[in-house]
């Protein structure tokens, strides 16, 4: 294989758009094309122009069975899965969260309605199902196979377990760090968690380095949903998409805004107010700024990252997926804001 950077992501991102159209066909019959067009538009394939995000968990499901030594290929249907799961609960979250539009355009449940879209993240959650049984025609036996579907039925849950909080947090007052914690463990790291182990587990390797490969997509998770923590008040819009301090606005109770409540009695003050407009926005982040929360976020994404890459060192990665493992790190944390 031609291990040129490049051309070696290229050619995974290349056959996981593949692999994920093709598993459409579960779904393909005559009653099906709007269920289908739904799934298409949030995907992004309809308008050529369109964002259709980063398809980051099935790239590192890809990168660490490459890591573990076997060829990233037979790693395909696992990491198709994870992308259903990671996108069927983004439709669920749009729903929850009363989010109209996702990666510029009309959520699911904006355009076909709360029921429809409902259905649409059903679908997706079972058709990452069905994926898992195609690893046996990569030549995957029955115990690797069964230990993959619990890691994905273990981050299924997880993720619950996740929004469950998060949407616990709109309506409680005083969220503590460890609770915040434990939500993003299962909100976002959990299945970067599982998305890595399951690539090491098609590698069927052994017990200790799977443990090691999980801990890395762990500890990467936790770093990178801090760092969305600091784009979503400190990030540009031409670089999140959304307006600056948009977070705030939502009143998301994210790490720095955790922290200065905790050490700021002027943030405090700001936070209760009644109603948040574009002027209180500005003065939250400038107490923000003055009460060190963005200095200490910035701090725990690195000791996330170190950690991350702690794990990665431990697990002894083959090349050139080592090194892109490493540097995909450290791209994602690396963002202007």
């Amino acid at each position: 294989m031609n291990s040129e950077p490049g051309v070696y992501i290229e050619a995974m991102q290349t056959k996981i758009e593949a692999q994920l159209k093709t598993s459409l066909s579960y779904l393909e019959s005559k009653s099906t094309a709007i269920l289908v067009q739904m799934v298409c538009h949030h995907l992004g394939w309809i308008n050529p122009e369109a964002s259709r995000g980063k398809r980051l968990r099935p790239l590192l499901t890809l990168l660490c069975c490459d890591a573990a030594g076997s060829p990233w290929q037979s790693a395909l249907p696992a990491a198709s899965a994870i992308e259903w799961i990671h996108n069927f609960s983004l439709i669920h979250d749009d729903i929850e969260d009363r989010s109209e539009t996702r990666r510029g355009r009309e959520t699911v449940w904006k355009r076909w309605g709360i029921a429809q879209a409902t259905n649409t993240g059903d679908a997706l959650f079972a058709l990452a199902h069905l994926l898992t049984h195609e690893l046996q025609e990569q030549g995957h036996d029955s115990a690797t196979i069964l230990s993959i579907q619990k890691q994905l039925d273990k981050a299924c849950l997880d993720l619950t377990i996740g929004q469950h909080l998060d949407l616990k947090f709109e309506e409680t007052d005083g969220v503590t760090e460890d609770e915040y914690v434990e939500m993003i463990e299962g909100k976002t790291a959990a299945l970067i968690a599982a998305s890595c182990a399951i690539g090491a587990l098609t590698a069927q390797s052994e017990p200790s380095k799977v443990e090691l490969f999980q801990q890395f997509g762990h500890d990467l998770g936790m770093s990178f949903q801090i760092f969305d923590d600091l784009l979503g008040i400190w990030g540009a819009p031409e670089v999140t998409g959304k307006p600056s301090g948009d977070d705030l606005r939502v009143r998301k109770k994210t790490l720095p805004v955790i922290f200065a409540i905790n050490h700021s009695d002027d943030f405090q003050e700001l936070w209760d107010s009644e109603e948040i407009d574009d002027d209180r926005v500005a003065r939250m982040v400038t107490s923000l700024n003055r009460s060190g929360a963005r200095e200490y976020a910035e701090e725990a994404t690195r000791r996330w990252t170190d950690s991350a890459l702690e794990a990665l060192t431990l697990s002894e990665p083959a090349e050139p997926a080592a090194s892109e493992l490493a540097n995909l790190t450290q791209k994602l944390l690396s963002r202007e804001y």
